[in-house]
């Protein structure tokens, strides 16, 4: 006949558990019992998995010691990825290593162990910190598997906060994978001698979120602790037409830009799907809101440079101006980010005053528009040469080939240089061959592309390389 086996609702004691763990003898009697309360238990289970830790653990040191050196016995192993993450997005710091572990089993379980093992751990205990003392100083930050993972100057984990499924710096528009500082960066907000963390999300598709990010700017204390956030929320019209408040946070830039003490973040958000777009200045030290630059299509590309020479780095934009048709780069004042830039007549921002930009540029379309899937060429990227000057990289709308078209200009925006890429070449010949274009690439070409691009003066588009004056808002075709 079988036995049948009685469930009883009270916990079993500690040493019952205990035995339990180790499968002891003297627990024969009552195994099943206790075995069908710790399935049925989670603080009893959680316990006995516990007590099972504690005890492997100190088996582990006990063996050890009679083979190695002191020093070689509780060499932490930092690298291991923590097995959890709070759905809260709580900081999961770094696993405790075996001698806090250990210690901590000495403090909750004293009875467990024997004098031999005692006066192991606790000599362990008392001389490990002095040889593994570790380096709890945030040095930088990744973008990896989900997490914001910080780091030391070493390369050993601190900790890292869950932001969601395809968090990660590998799923990155070129913007933020060619300089991942504009998507994630640590800096001294707040001047204090120690960093902090600011991230921004909107520049990856997130699955899952922990909560809404798309807008969202972090940041971070250097211990994973939240020290303030900003969200991007604007209901604007344009021409008459409301767009609501839907945008994502593309880029941020961080620094104190215009020399004042104060640093500053900078983020470049977009309204979804297509614009208006917004550079909204922050004060680094609270998140608070100091101005804003709004413009009719994204300029998710940026460079920092003095082009003047008078220890003030200009802020250089490139992308593409949506209503204008064509890709666009401007140049702000750090000190003035505010109003917004040149749009046709009847597409006006309500209630914004004209921009303060120094130069505004469109860039011209090529005879590939022939063969264009999109409205607009855009930019691709920019940069900053050896030499000083800018090299400014537009791409052409084609869906089969990156047709790209290098525009290079000094610092007072006078463009001195057109080349093409590789692939543009090989599109435009087999468009030639085709009968679709009729003139090849030669010098004259590449000098008609150049004489093509357009300066906003501040009340039109002029074909000579000028700086933005301002008595007007609007901008004529």
């Amino acid at each position: 006949m079988t036995k049948e086996i009685k469930h009883s609702t009270a916990h079993p004691d500690e040493r019952t558990l205990e035995l339990f763990a180790l499968r002891s003898d003297l627990l024969s009697d009552r195994r099943e019992e206790v075995a069908i309360h710790v399935k049925e238990c989670a603080g009893c289970s959680a316990l006995v998995s516990e007590i099972g830790e504690y005890y492997a653990e100190a088996s582990r040191l006990q063996s050890a010691q009679q083979y190695e050196s002191a020093h070689a016995l509780y060499a932490p192993d930092r690298s291991i990825r923590p097995r959890w993450y709070s759905q809260t997005a709580d900081v999961a710091p770094r696993p405790a290593s075996v001698p806090q572990r250990v210690a901590r089993s000495l403090r909750t379980y004293p009875g467990r162990w024997s004098s031999g093992a005692l006066a192991l751990i606790a000599a362990a205990v008392l001389l490990l910190p002095a040889v593994f003392k570790g380096d709890d100083n945030l040095a930088y930050v990744r973008a990896k598997d989900e997490f914001i993972v910080a780091y030391n100057a070493s390369g050993t984990e601190l900790w890292r906060r869950h932001i969601g499924e395809g968090y990660d710096v590998k799923n990155s528009p070129n913007w933020v994978g060619w300089r991942p500082e504009r998507g994630l960066t640590t800096c001294d907000v707040d001047a204090d001698g120690r960093p902090e963390v600011v991230a921004v999300f909107g520049w990856t598709n997130l699955k899952n979120p922990t909560y809404k990010l798309d807008n969202r700017v972090l940041c971070l204390n250097g211990d994973g602790t939240e020290k303030w956030h900003y969200d991007v929320h604007r209901t604007v019209r344009i021409g008459g037409i409301e767009f609501p408040d839907n945008f994502k946070n593309l880029f941020l830039l961080a620094g104190d830009f215009d020399r004042d003490g104060d640093f500053d973040i900078l983020v470049g958000a977009t309204h979804e799907p297509w614009y208006p777009f917004v550079i909204v200045r922050l004060r680094g030290s609270d998140g608070s809101f100091v101005s804003e630059y709004w413009h009719n299509g994204a300029t998710p590309y940026v460079v920092r440079e003095d082009l003047d020479g008078d220890g003030l780095e200009e802020l250089l934009f490139a992308g593409q101006n949506n209503r204008l048709g064509k890709a666009c780069l401007l140049v702000l004042d750090p000190r003035s980010i505010e109003g917004s830039g040149p749009t046709p007549k009847g597409f006006e921002l309500e209630g914004a005053l004209p921009g303060k930009e120094k130069f505004y540029l469109l860039f011209p379309q090529t005879d590939l528009i022939a063969r264009a899937s999109d409205i607009t060429n855009r930019a691709f990227n920019i940069n900053v040469r050896a030499n000083g000057q800018i090299e400014m990289i537009v791409m052409e709308p084609l869906d089969d080939h990156r047709a790209e078209v290098y525009y290079y200009l000094e610092r007072d925006m006078k463009c001195v240089r057109v080349g093409v890429s590789d692939h543009f070449a090989a599109v435009h010949q087999r468009l030639e061959r085709e009968g679709v274009l009729k003139r090849p690439i030669d010098s004259k070409y590449l000098e008609e592309v150049r004489t093509g691009i357009k300066y906003w003066d501040g009340s039109r588009f002029v074909k000579r390389a000028v700086p933005v004056q301002h008595p007007d808002k609007t901008a004529q075709k």
